[in-house]
């Protein structure tokens, strides 16, 4: 008798959620998951080249300041050196960027130099002189899964430029994955 009334009580006063209660929740974490991880990647990325644009357009200043002074467009790291430190991560891996110890001055210890890595270990920083009428500068997205210097389609890439002749500036966010996308820009 006391089994019978135990019974009878669970079945009344049940807790608990059905499987199919439990699957529509699970169905709907995944709909919302996979809206929302792809764009906080994609948010991600774009904060990483919005550090390398502002790199580059440091360095565009330093390039005006370099011709303003001596009249002669922009050679090499040394010659943006006289105004910034031109610092590079040794790496190419940001994991090791993160130790200031891994830090270097090209502009001292290799002056003459036209590529070099971001601070951040993220971009390749690389100086196009095409012609004495512009200084153009490009930073090309790395890949992080290697030692070798390779560069990504996965993050997005930055161009800057100086028109020595008119003083115009410029500075493009590319809004293409890849460093193919990454393209000199005329200013």
């Amino acid at each position: 008798m006391t089994a019978r009334l135990f019974r009878k009580y669970l079945n009344k006063n049940q807790a608990g959620f059905t499987l199919v209660e439990l699957i529509v929740v699970v169905v709907i974490i995944g709909i919302l998951s996979a809206i929302a991880i792809p764009s906080f990647q994609n948010a991600s990325k774009k904060a990483k080249q919005k550090g390398a644009a502002a790199q580059i357009s440091t360095y565009i200043k330093a390039a005006q300041a370099f011709y303003s002074e001596f009249g002669s467009p922009v050679k090499n790291a040394g010659d943006l050196a006289n105004y910034m430190n031109v610092v590079q991560c040794r790496y190419h891996m940001v994991t090791y960027c993160k130790n200031t110890n891994n830090q270097q001055d090209i502009g001292v210890d290799y002056p003459s130099t036209k590529a070099w890595n971001s601070t951040s270990g993220m971009y390749t920083m690389t100086m196009r002189s095409s012609d004495n009428n512009r200084f153009r500068l490009n930073a090309l997205p790395q890949r992080q899964d290697s030692w070798a210097q390779k560069f990504s389609d996965e993050e997005y890439g930055v161009s800057g430029c100086f028109n020595y002749n008119t003083g115009a500036t410029k500075v493009t966010s590319w809004d293409k994955l890849g460093y193919r996308e990454v393209k000199d820009l005329n200013c």
